[in-house]
């Protein structure tokens, strides 16, 4: 929708309130703060009253009123689209960081107590991945004998959310799941 469009329609059915509320407004002075009747409100008043009883204006005010609430449902949910796009590239930076950090502790012998320092960032990713619906290891991971399992699940999966295929990388991370209830501990 062009910049000027949204800020337009809006106008519009700003001002098609006016009469409604107006004449509340109106009736609510009346009422509770003039004493006597005042001149310059009812005046203003009927004539309010006067484009709000036009054939044309309860069609108008509905018509715009669907209009607002219409842009306004689209815009939340582009809003929300593009906020849970930016998380998941997020969580996929996340993931082939992960990744490439384990990789080079794999080469040092000693997992996982040479990767103490990673578990954090480990499990506040995985507890991010568990929002999406995504598959995720258990504590299991730190029982076995290298940290190749983990880097290549993170790799494989980060790579799948990089390009925002969500439902693919949903599958692929199910299909770790059998490789760790397979994998021997290093006891």
């Amino acid at each position: 929708m062009s910049k000027w469009l949204k800020p337009l329609l809006f106008g519009i059915w700003g001002l098609l309130l006016i009469p409604p509320i107006g004449t509340t407004v109106e009736k609510w002075l009346s009422e509770n703060i003039f004493s006597e009747p005042n001149a310059a409100a009812r005046l203003i008043s009927d004539h309010l009253v006067a484009v709000g009883e036009l054939p044309w204006f309860k069609f108008a005010l509905v018509f715009m009123t669907g209009m607002v609430i219409g842009i306004s449902l689209e815009s939340s949910a582009r809003k929300a689209g593009e906020r849970k796009a930016f998380e998941l590239r997020n969580l996929a930076t996340k993931f082939r960081s992960l990744s490439d950090n384990l990789k080079l502790r794999t080469a040092v012998p000693g997992w996982p107590d040479n990767a103490r320092d990673l578990r954090p960032a480990i499990m506040s990713t995985l507890i991010s991945a568990r929002k999406f619906a995504l598959w995720v290891p258990s504590e299991r991971i730190y029982e076995l004998p290298d940290a190749s399992f983990l880097c290549e699940y993170f790799a494989c999966v980060g790579k799948l959310l990089d390009d925002g295929r969500l439902e693919e990388a949903r599958g692929e991370a199910l299909s770790w799941r059998p490789f760790l209830d397979r994998a021997k501990s290093k006891s």
